[in-house]
């Protein structure tokens, strides 16, 4: 018997019983959809960390004082270092894989808005750590040297913050009043949704007017943007080793380490949609199954009397093989189609790009085509193994 006979024959015998056919294939196109859709929306996430660690960067460096428990108390309070704007200059001439510093120094302040207090986070900052976290502005502009030489009472709102504070209103040009100062919005900010910084809900001042609103110099943080990140960071190290006496009272971390940990939770979070449209995947498989011997049971007399005419137990399991493969790629390709609609639809209501490509389409192949000879190799073992002197004579 030629492969197209087995293949038309298969064909024919899924079209004889098409409510059963349906249904059969229908588990496959909602486990192949399932695993299309987990993939589009895993792929997207990878390639957006990926973008915006490119984008970012690797090369910065956060140091803040380690904070130690106070046990004088019965409420456990924190305390640790403190840096001070000479660190600023003495690290620039220390550290020669340094490129730039950048302190900052936040605390929060009472905001009103329909007759109800908000506290929110007001940072202040140097020029240099909108370049150094890449920082998309929106609409406006950056503070510049110009407004820490002039001592203008400028800020920046992050996007979600500006629409806390102004609703629907266009903050630009607006005033805000931030411990009773008035200060001018001069640009609304995107934050980057990675890395060591996160402005969306934070308003941003220039840093000699945060040290004269918060009435202090300590800066609790820096950042650091390195020429070498490994070498920057040991010659940070040597620094407060010489200046503080000892370098463990400071904490080191670069930005490279904390997006690699980001890369790989998203990772493991694409490993669990994996997972999931697997499941599925195998949900669908075990209906196949279930199906296919139903088929055995009801068209025992037709295996019979094709075992009969000649018809070899390789033949008779060929053919049981082959509707089970078929089923699973008319399934996999209706499958395809709406995973690709329902990524669409989820890319439109959460904003983030699809990722479909031919390379998807071959996977869903593939798997559709393993998942048919695994779920159909029992059917059709068992359709081949027919007794046709048995066979012949059921009702």
């Amino acid at each position: 018997m030629l492969p197209r006979d087995i293949i038309g024959t298969a064909w024919q015998s899924l079209g004889v019983h098409r409510l059963r056919t349906g249904l059969s294939i229908l588990g496959i196109v909602i486990g192949i959809a399932s695993f299309s859709i987990m993939y589009s929306v895993g792929e997207s996430a990878q390639q957006k960390t990926n973008q915006a660690i490119q984008e970012l960067g690797a090369d910065v460096i956060q140091v803040s004082p380690q904070r130690t428990k106070l046990s004088d108390k019965k409420e456990p309070a924190t305390r640790g270092e403190t840096l001070s704007l000479r660190d600023i200059d003495g690290i620039k001439g220390f550290c020669p894989a340094v490129l730039d510093v950048s302190p900052e120094i936040s605390d929060s302040s009472d905001f009103y808005r329909h007759g109800k207090k908000e506290m929110l986070n007001v940072t202040g900052i140097l020029p240099a750590y909108e370049e150094m976290f890449k920082l998309q502005d929106a609409r406006g502009r950056t503070i510049s040297e110009l407004d820490l030489e002039s001592g203008h009472q400028v800020c920046l709102l992050g996007d979600m913050v500006a629409t806390r504070i102004f609703g629907n209103k266009d903050p630009l040009g607006e005033q805000l009043a931030i411990k009773g100062y008035l200060f001018k919005v001069i640009g609304i900010i995107k934050d980057t949704g990675l890395g060591m910084v996160n402005v969306k809900n934070d308003i941003l001042i220039p840093l000699p007017l945060a040290q004269r609103l918060f009435q202090s110099n300590e800066i609790r943080t820096l950042y650091v943007r390195a020429r070498d990140t490994n070498s920057a960071m040991a010659e940070l190290e040597r620094y407060f080793q010489l200046r503080y006496g000892d370098a463990n009272r400071f904490e080191i971390r670069s930005q490279k380490l904390l997006l690699q940990t980001q890369e790989k939770n998203i990772k493991i979070f694409e490993y669990i949609l994996w997972t999931i449209g697997s499941i599925s995947l195998l949900v669908g498989g075990i209906g196949i199954m279930n199906i296919m011997l139903v088929s055995v049971t009801e068209r025992v007399r037709e295996i019979g009397i094709r075992r009969a005419l000649g018809a070899t137990k390789t033949e008779i399991k060929l053919q049981f093989l082959c509707e089970s493969i078929l089923l699973c790629l008319v399934g996999a390709i209706g499958g395809t189609i709406l995973g690709f609609l329902g990524a669409r639809l989820i890319s439109y209501l959460f904003r983030f790009p699809p990722v479909f490509s031919v390379k998807l389409l071959l996977i869903a192949l593939v798997i559709a085509s393993v998942l048919g000879i695994v779920c159909g190799t029992y059917p059709a073992a068992r359709a081949a193994n027919q007794d046709p002197t048995v066979v012949l004579r059921y009702e």
